[in-house]
């Protein structure tokens, strides 16, 4: 079950951190050059695409997390398993804190106010929660010399 485990924790981490790249870019590069009402359907598009993609995975992680340490117990004795848990919870709650920045936001353009700090403030959130996530992978990645996710997919479609 623990194969189970990880390959769905291995494909939610895939999806939130593909979703997370895809949408920071998204706003990135048409933000600033667009109008207030194209603005506004750029920031609702990001929202509906995170809630279908990024809001699942940063939900469910720490549950399929929760399930792999109940099954295999010595990775708490892992000091680095500590530290990928806390920043792991941190980038969870940095990336709730931009869906909240990124509602005040839809919010201010609707009802035809400035959008700027919050666009900032938005913008700080997401390279936080990015940086964190890519940072876990790499603290994995670095500890065991490889993703071990791929030796257990591979092996499972020969």
């Amino acid at each position: 079950m623990y194969n189970f485990y990880l390959i769905l924790h291995f494909c939610m981490m895939v999806l939130w951190v593909g979703s997370a790249v895809v949408l920071d870019f998204r706003f990135l590069s048409k933000f600033t050059k667009l109008s207030k009402d194209s603005k506004l359907e750029l920031l609702k598009g990001i929202q509906r695409i995170s809630n279908k993609t990024e809001m699942p995975a940063s939900s469910f992680l720490p549950l399929i997390g929760v399930l792999m340490l109940m099954e295999k117990t010595f990775w708490l004795k892992v000091g680095l398993m500590h530290w990928k848990i806390a920043i792991s919870l941190i980038a969870i709650g940095m990336y709730h804190a931009s869906r909240g920045v990124l509602n005040k936001m839809i919010v201010a353009l609707e009802s035809g106010g400035r959008s700027e700090s919050f666009a900032k403030k938005y913008l700080f959130y997401r390279i936080v929660t990015l940086v964190f996530l890519l940072g876990v992978v790499w603290m994995i990645g670095d500890y065991k010399g490889v993703i071990s996710t791929f030796h257990i997919i591979k092996s499972g479609l020969e």
